[in-house]
C-alpha cells in the first residue's frame, strides 16, 4: 500500500473504484487524534493485524514487480520540436509527481521512438518489442492522419490509445481503441459561433471555405446547421476549390472578394487549413481592405500559432497597427497561465518541479518557460492533463497485465475528476434501456468543455471567461447538443446619475443571476451593460444598433426613450413618473401609474380621509393630476388640491397637516422629508409609487428603521405593488423561493426582485422561440397573451385595439402592462414581512366615470351591484356546487326563448378534423380541448349560448346578432394569437393543399405556398370554419337535457353556411348582416360574396365573408359538398343525415362492423350502448337522427355508421401505402384514433380528401357528414 498526502492525491485501493484521502480533516485523521490508553490501543491493533496480514501481502506481492508500459507516439514532422517535447514534458511531469508509480506500486515507464520520424507501423511494433508480457498504453498519436492510420493496429494487437490528438471529425466516432479526453474540433467551431453571436453580437458573421477539403467540408455542414439553430445564417462565403488552390489566379481571386466584402461581414469564421495559400492571401487582403480591417477573425486552438503570424505579417503589409481583442481562438484546455483554475495552479506546480530536476527537455532553459511560450504552455498542460487521466485509470483497472481487461475497464462509465475539470463520462456498448436511465453508451470522448482566447497585446492569447462553453457529462460530444436563439439584452448604466446607476446595478443583479454559468449551453439570455449618459443615451443606443443584435433594453432610463419605435423595453423604469400610453415595444411588468392610482383610490373609498392632496414632479404633471382625480372621483373621493413641483422645489415645504398626500415623482432628499412628515402628523398618510420606493429603497428603509417613532410612523406610508415580499424568509411564494436559493439575503430587495422575475419571464417565454429579434419578441409576448411566471402571472397582453368606441374594460382593449394581484402594502409590511397587506391583491379593470350630478353613473350602479354580489357569494357558491353536480346543466338565462323574436345561430367546424386525427391521433386530443376552451370562453365572453356540442362541431345561439358576429371574429384571432405548442397541424393543412394542387391543375393553394413570415401572420394551429344566419326558430325546451334546441329552417340554413366554407373563415348571410345597424356595420370588415346556392335551398343566398384576419385568401366556397335534404323530423337542429342501415358499406367497411358485432354481440343492448357510445366519441361519428332509444335497431344502425368512418380512413391509408397489406391485418385499435391503423394513415399526405359512401351514392367528404351539424339530442 503507498499512502501519499498532499495534492489531492491521497490513497488508492487496489480492489474496486474506492479510494481515500488521509487529510488533516478525515475521519481517520480525526480518530487518531483522540487520547486512548496505549494498552487500548495495542489491543486494538493486535486483532486488527491479522487481517492486515490477510489482505496486504497478496497486494504487493501482485503489484509491487509489475510494469506498465506507455508507448509515446505524440511525434509527427508536420509539428514543431517545441510542440512534441511540451506535450511530453507535460506527459512526465504527471506521472513524475507521482514517483512513476500507481496507487498499487505498479512502475509506469515510457517507451520513445528511437525516431522521430518513424512511421505509425514502426511504432507500435517498437512499442510491442518492448512490452511483451506487459501491459501496453498508447499515448497519442499526434495529427488526425497518424490517429487515422493507426486504428487498425490498435485493433490488431488489443491497445487504446489515450489522448490522442486530431483536428478532424472524421476520425472522433465510436472506437474503443481511441481514448479521446478533449473536445472534438466542432465543438470548438461551435463554441467560435456561439461567441459571434451572443458576446460579438454581430449581425452579420462571414466564412473562408475550401470546398471539398476534408478538414472543411464537414465544419462548413456543422456552421449552417449551428446558424439556423440559433435563428442566423452566413452573410457571405469566399469559396476556394480545393483542386484550384495553388493554381488559382489573381483576378478570379480578386472577383471572389469583391462578391464577399459586399456583405459586409463583421466577423469571418476561419476554418480552413492556414497553411494553404489561398488563405493567406485572404488574411492579408482582410487586413488590406477598410471594410474589413475591423472585422473579428475566427479559429481553432490547431491554427492559433499560424493565424497569429500571419496576421501580424498582413498588418505589417498594411501599415496597420494590432488591435487587441480582434483575433479570437479556442482552446481545449486553460491556458497554463490562467491561475483561477485549479487544475492550472496543480500543473504550475508539478511543472515547476519536474523542469527544476530534469534536464532532458531540450529547449526548456527555466522552469516558467511555459509563462512565455503560450503554445507550448497549452501543449504541456495538456500532456500533463493525459498523465493524470492515465494516472486514475490505472489505479481503478482491477489488473494491470492484460490489455483487454484494462480496455474494458475505462468505459465502465469512467468518469475524471481532476481538481476543477471533469472528463468523461465514457461508456462501452450499452443497451436502450440503461442509457435511458443515464448511463452513457458507446462514449470514447471525454472533452466536455471549450476555452476561449483573445489575442491581446504582444500578441498574447489571454482568457475570454465569458465564452468558455460546455454542455456537462450528459452528452458524449457537441453532435447532439442542441444551441437556442439567444435574447441580446442591453441593460442602460446612466454614468452621470448616482441613484439610475445604483438602481440599475441592483436591476441587472437580479437579472444575471440566472446566468451566471454562462458557458451553459442552455442558457439563451445574455445581458450586456451599456454605460450612457443621460444627454447621449439616444445616440449611444444607434451606435449600437449599426453594429450589434439588440433583442431589448432593460434597466432606468429617460423617460423619452420609450418614444421610440425601434427598440423593444422590458420592464422598463424611467427616472420620472410618465403616463401610460400604449406602446407595442413597451412591455411593463410592474404596475403601471395608472394601476397604482386606480388601486390606491379602492383603497381610500374603503376608509376615512380627512382630505386628498397630491404633490407631483414631472414633466407631465398636468395629465398626472388628472389622471389621479380620474381615479378617485370614480371611487367617489375628492381630491382637494394638486401642486405640480419643480426639481428644485423641497417637497418638506409643501407637507403639512394630517390629511392624505400624494408624492409622486420623489427626490433622494425628499425620503426624509416624508418620514418627517409622518412622525410629526400621527394622523397623516403618504401615499408614494412602487417605483419610487424601488429606486430610494435603501433611503426608505433606513429612514423608517432608525428608531421606534419613525418605525411606528411606518404603517402610514402607503404605496400598491403586484410583487409578494422578496425578504420574507418563510415564504409560500415560489418564485421568491427560488429567488432565495440563488441570491444572497444582503441583496434581497425590490430591484434586485425585479431583475430576477424579468428574467424568469423570458426563460419562460423563450422555449418556444426559434430565432429572437425585437419584434418577434414582442409578438411571442402578445401571443402568450398571459405568462405564469411560478406563482405569478401577468397579462393579459393585447395588442388589438378596442372594436368600439364606448367605454369598456381594459382586458378588452391594447394593453402593455401585464400587472396582476396589485395589493396595498405599508412601509411596516416592506420592514416586517409579518405585518398584513392593507387591501388584498386585485387586478383593476381600469374602468372610469366621471362624476355627473345626483344621478347615479354607472360604475356606482356597478359598485352597487358588486355589493349585492358580495352579498350573494354563498348562494353564489351554492350555485357552483350545484353546476358542477348537475354537469348537463346549462346557463338557460342566456338561451333566445321568445319564438317571436329572431335568433342567430352559429354553426363551427374544424377542417380536416378526420385528416388531423388520423395524422396526429397524439396531439388531436390536446387540440380539440383547447378548441373547446377557447370557444367556450367567447361564449361566456358574449352572453350566447351554447345549444349542442358534438365532437369539434359547436352549435350557439344569440339573442344579439352583433355579439354572435364579435365572437366569430374574436374566435379566429383566438386561434390565430394561441400558442398551440407545435406546428404539425400547420404542416398538415399546408400538406393536404399541395397534394391537392397535384391532383387538380385548377387549384390554386391558398397557403401552402406563403412565404413562412406572412404565413405565421395569418395562419396558426386549428382552422376552424364557421356559418352565421338569423331568423325565427321553433324554441323548445328539452326535458332531458334541460335546455333550449332550436328546430326548423333557421338552424338547417346556418348549418348549410357553415358547410360550405372553408377553415378560418367565416360566412354569414344577408340576413344577419342586415340585422346588424349601420354602426355596427361600420366596425367590422365585411366582403359581399353575392348570392351563393345552397344545397336544399331553392333560392341563392346573399352571403358576406367576414375578414376577421385581414389579409387571408381562401379557396373557392365547397359548394361542391353534399348535404342532404332537411326533413323537418328529428332533431331539429340537425341536417338530416339519412341512415347507414340503407347504405352499402365497402368490403373494408364489412370487416370492421363485423369485427364489432364479434366483439360486443353478445352483450346485453345497455352495455352495447355504453361501448359504441365510446367508439363514437373517439371517432367522432354521430348518432343518428331519430334515435331515442336505444335496440337492437339502433345498435346495428350505429355499429354501421362507425365502421363506415373506419372503414373509410382504412382504405385510404390503404390507397396510399405501397405495402400490399391491408389496412385490418396491420393491426392496431380500431376504436380509437391512436391504434396504429390511423398510424398508417399517418404515413399519406393526403388526408383532406378521405371519401365514403352514403346512401345516394355520392362520394362526399367524411367532413361534410359532420359539418352538416348531425347533433344528438
Amino acid at each position: 500500500m503507498c499512502w501519499q498526502e498532499g495534492g489531492g492525491r491521497g490513497c488508492v485501493y487496489p480492489h474496486g473504484n474506492c479510494r481515500r484521502n488521509l487529510t488533516a480533516r478525515s475521519p481517520a485523521r480525526r480518530y487518531s487524534k483522540y487520547k486512548h490508553s496505549p494498552v487500548i490501543t495495542a489491543v486494538s491493533l493486535l486483532h486488527l493485524l491479522p487481517l492486515l496480514l490477510m489482505w496486504m501481502p497478496p497486494v504487493c506481492a501482485e503489484n509491487g514487480n509489475v510494469t506498465v508500459k506507455v508507448l509515446s507516439m505524440m511525434h509527427n514532422p508536420a509539428y514543431t520540436e517545441g510542440e512534441i517535447n511540451a506535450l511530453n514534458a507535460g506527459f512526465d511531469a504527471s506521472l513524475s509527481a507521482h514517483s512513476w508509480k500507481t496507487g498499487s506500486n505498479a512502475t509506469i515507464s515510457v517507451i520513445r521512438p528511437s525516431s522521430p520520424n518513424a512511421t505509425v507501423d514502426g511504432m507500435i511494433q517498437e512499442g510491442m518489442d518492448q512490452s511483451k508480457d506487459k501491459l501496453l498504453v498508447v499515448f497519442g498519436p499526434l495529427g488526425s492522419d497518424r490517429v487515422a492510420n493507426v486504428r487498425n493496429k490498435l485493433r490488431e494487437n488489443d491497445l487504446v490509445a489515450l489522448a490522442p490528438v486530431a483536428h478532424s471529425s472524421e476520425v472522433r466516432g465510436w472506437n474503443p481503441h481511441l481514448y479521446f479526453i478533449s473536445v472534438e474540433p466542432n465543438a470548438e467551431l461551435l463554441a467560435l459561433i456561439r461567441y459571434a453571436v451572443v458576446y460579438l453580437r454581430v449581425p452579420r458573421i462571414g466564412m473562408m471555405h475550401v470546398k471539398s477539403s476534408t478538414a472543411s467540408m464537414g465544419p462548413y455542414e456543422f456552421t449552417l446547421q449551428i446558424l439556423e439553430m440559433m435563428g442566423r445564417e452566413l452573410c457571405g462565403m469566399f469559396v476556394v476549390k480545393d483542386s484550384e488552390n495553388q493554381n488559382i489566379s489573381e483576378d478570379d481571386l480578386n472577383t471572389r472578394w469583391r462578391q464577399f466584402v459586399a456583405t459586409r461581414p463583421q466577423a469571418i469564421l476561419l476554418f480552413s487549413s492556414l497553411v494553404d495559400g489561398s488563405i493567406t492571401w485572404f488574411i492579408k487582403k482582410v487586413a488590406q481592405d477598410n471594410r474589413t480591417a475591423n472585422a473579428y477573425l475566427l479559429s481553432t486552438s490547431l491554427q492559433q500559432g499560424p493565424l497569429i503570424n500571419m496576421w501580424r505579417e498582413a498588418l505589417a503589409l498594411a501599415n496597420r497597427t494590432f488591435t487587441p481583442g480582434q483575433l479570437i481562438t479556442t482552446g481545449t484546455v486553460p491556458l497554463a497561465s490562467d491561475i483561477r483554475f485549479s487544475l492550472i495552479q496543480h500543473f504550475q506546480h508539478d511543472m515547476d518541479n519536474y523542469l527544476d530536476t530534469k534536464s532532458d527537455w531540450k529547449g526548456f532553459a527555466k522552469p516558467d518557460h511555459y509563462l512565455e511560450d503560450d503554445n507550448a504552455g497549452e501543449m504541456m498542460v495538456y500532456g500533463w492533463l493525459a498523465g493524470e487521466v492515465l494516472f486514475q485509470a490505472l489505479n481503478n483497472a482491477p489488473q494491470l497485465t492484460n490489455r483487454t481487461s484494462f480496455m474494458e475497464s475505462l468505459y465502465e462509465q469512467r468518469r475524471y475528476v481532476i481538481d476543477d475539470l471533469v472528463v468523461g463520462d465514457f461508456g462501452g456498448e450499452c443497451n436502450e434501456a440503461v442509457a435511458l436511465q443515464g448511463a452513457m453508451c458507446n462514449c470514447n470522448q471525454g472533452g466536455s468543455m471549450v476555452y476561449m482566447k483573445s489575442i491581446m497585446d504582444g500578441f498574447r492569447p489571454a482568457p475570454l471567461w465569458e465564452g468558455h462553453l460546455t454542455w456537462g457529462v450528459s452528452e458524449c460530444s457537441s453532435a447532439n447538443v442542441h444551441v437556442g436563439a439567444p435574447l441580446s439584452g442591453l441593460f442602460l448604466l446612466l454614468a452621470d446619475n448616482k441613484i439610475a446607476l445604483r438602481a440599475s446595478r441592483k436591476w441587472f443583479l437580479g437579472a444575471e443571476v440566472h446566468g451566471k454559468e454562462a458557458e451553459n449551453i442552455d442558457n439563451r439570455i445574455f445581458f450586456h451593460p451599456l454605460t450612457v449618459s443621460s444627454e447621449n443615451v439616444t445616440q449611444s443606443l444607434e451606435q449600437v444598433q449599426d453594429n450589434r443584435d439588440v433583442s431589448a433594453v432593460f434597466g432606468i432610463m429617460p423617460g423619452g426613450l420609450l418614444d421610440r419605435k425601434d427598440l423593444v423595453f422590458i420592464s422598463p423604469m424611467t427616472l420620472r413618473p410618465r403616463m401610460k400610453l400604449f406602446r407595442r415595444n413597451v412591455i411593463h411588468l410592474l404596475p403601471v401609474l395608472a394601476q397604482q392610482l386606480y388601486v390606491l383610490a379602492v383603497y381610500l373609498s374603503n376608509t376615512s380621509s380627512r382630505g386628498v392632496n397630491a404633490l407631483i414632479r414631472s414633466e407631465q404633471a398636468g395629465e398626472i393630476s388628472s389622471l389621479l382625480h380620474k381615479s378617485l372621483d370614480t371611487f367617489g373621493v375628492p381630491l382637494d388640491s394638486s401642486k405640480t413641483l419643480g426639481d428644485g422645489d423641497p417637497i418638506a415645504s409643501y407637507l403639512s397637516g394630517d390629511g392624505d398626500v400624494f408624492t409622486i415623482g420623489l427626490t433622494l432628499t425628499d425620503v426624509a422629508a416624508v418620514a418627517r412628515h409622518l412622525q410629526a402628523h400621527r394622523r397623516a398618510r403618504v401615499f408614494i409609487p412602487f417605483n419610487d420606493l424601488a429606486m430610494y429603497y435603501d433611503e426608505f428603509v433606513a429612514a423608517f428603521n432608525a428608531s421606534k417613532e419613525s418605525i411606528a410612523s411606518s404603517e402610514r406610508l402607503l404605496f400598491a405593488t403586484s410583487f409578494p415580499h422578496w425578504a420574507e424568509k418563510d415564504t409560500k411564494s415560489d418564485v421568491v423561493a427560488s429567488f432565495h436559493r440563488i441570491v444572497n439575503e444582503s441583496h434581497w430587495d425590490p430591484l434586485t426582485f425585479l431583475g430576477f422575475v424579468t428574467t424568469r419571464l423570458l426563460q419562460v417565454i423563450l422555449p418556444n422561440m426559434k430565432k429572437v429579434n425585437a419584434e418577434l419578441l414582442a409578438d411571442r409576448i402578445y401571443t402568450e397573451s398571459n405568462i405564469k411566471v411560478d406563482d405569478m402571472r401577468f397579462g393579459p397582453f393585447n395588442d388589438v385595439e378596442c372594436v368600439s368606441g364606448t367605454s369598456v374594460s381594459a382586458n378588452e382593449c391594447a394593453s402593455n402592462f401585464g400587472a396582476t394581484n396589485i395589493s396595498v402594502w405599508s412601509m411596516a409590511r416592506v420592514l416586517n414581512s409579518s405585518v398584513p397587506i392593507l387591501q388584498r391583491g386585485m387586478t383593476p379593470s381600469m374602468g372610469y366615470i366621471i362624476s355627473g350630478g345626483s344621478r347615479l353613473t354607472g360604475s356606482q350602479i356597478a359598485g352597487i351591484g358588486i355589493g349585492c354580489i358580495a352579498g350573494l357569494i354563498p348562494f353564489i357558491a351554492l350555485g357552483v356546487l350545484l353546476r358542477i353536480t348537475l354537469r348537463n346543466a346549462r346557463d338557460n338565462n342566456l338561451a333566445p326563448k321568445e319564438p317571436t323574436d329572431p335568433v342567430t345561430l352559429i354553426f363551427t367546424d374544424i377542417e380536416s378534423s378526420t385528416a388531423l386525427w388520423a395524422a396526429h391521433p397524439e396531439l388531436m386530443p390536446d387540440a380539440v380541448a383547447t378548441h373547446h376552451y377557447l370557444i367556450r370562453s367567447l361564449i361566456g365572453r358574449y352572453k350566447c349560448y351554447e345549444v349542442k356540442t358534438v365532437g369539434d362541431s359547436f352549435m350557439i345561439a344569440s339573442k344579439s346578432p352583433f355579439a354572435a358576429v364579435q365572437l366569430a371574429q374574436e374566435l379566429q384571432l383566438c386561434f390565430l394569437q394561441h400558442d398551440w405548442g407545435t406546428n404539425a397541424v400547420d404542416d398538415s393543412y399546408q400538406q393536404f393543399e399541395q397534394q391537392r394542387a397535384e391532383e387538380d391543375e385548377k387549384y390554386t393553394p391558398p397557403t401552402a405556398r406563403l412565404d413562412l413570415k406572412v404565413y405565421s401572420r395569418l395562419w396558426n394551429g386549428l382552422r376552424v370554419r364557421v356559418g352565421i344566419h338569423t331568423g325565427l326558430c321553433d324554441i323548445r325546451h328539452d326535458e332531458v337535457t334541460k335546455g333550449y334546441d332550436y328546430y326548423g329552417r333557421t338552424p338547417n340554413m346556418a348549418a348549410r353556411t357553415e358547410s360550405v366554407a372553408n377553415g378560418g373563415q367565416v360566412l354569414m348571410t344577408g340576413s344577419t348582416y342586415l340585422s346588424l345597424s349601420a354602426e355596427e356595420r361600420e366596425q367590422i370588415d365585411v366582403t359581399a360574396l353575392g348570392d351563393v346556392p345552397l344545397r336544399g335551398v331553392p333560392d341563392p343566398v346573399e352571403m358576406y365573408q367576414l375578414n376577421a384576419v385581414p389579409g387571408r385568401n381562401f379557396a373557392a366556397l365547397r359548394l361542391e359538398r353534399e348535404i342532404e335534404d332537411e326533413e323537418d323530423v328529428g332533431t331539429g337542429s340537425s341536417a338530416s343525415e339519412s341512415s347507414f342501415n340503407e347504405c352499402g358499406l365497402t368490403a373494408t367497411a364489412q370487416q370492421v362492423a363485423g369485427c364489432i358485432d364479434a366483439l360486443i354481440g353478445a352483450f346485453p343492448v345497455i352495455q352495447r350502448q355504453k361501448m359504441l357510445a365510446t367508439f363514437c366519441e373517439r371517432w367522432h361519428v354521430k348518432k343518428p337522427p331519430g334515435v331515442d332509444a336505444w335496440n337492437e335497431a339502433s345498435c346495428r344502425c350505429v355499429t354501421r355508421r362507425i365502421a363506415a368512418k373506419v372503414g373509410c380512413v382504412m382504405d385510404f391509408g390503404t390507397r396510399n401505402t405501397s405495402s400490399s397489406v391491408t389496412s385490418l391485418e396491420r393491426g392496431g385499435s380500431l376504436f380509437s384514433p391512436g391504434g396504429a391503423t390511423v398510424a398508417t394513415v399517418a404515413s399519406s399526405s393526403n388526408f383532406s380528401y378521405v371519401e365514403g359512401r352514403r346512401c345516394t351514392l355520392h362520394l362526399i367528404d367524411l367532413e361534410s357528414v359532420e359539418s352538416a351539424s348531425q347533433y344528438p339530442s
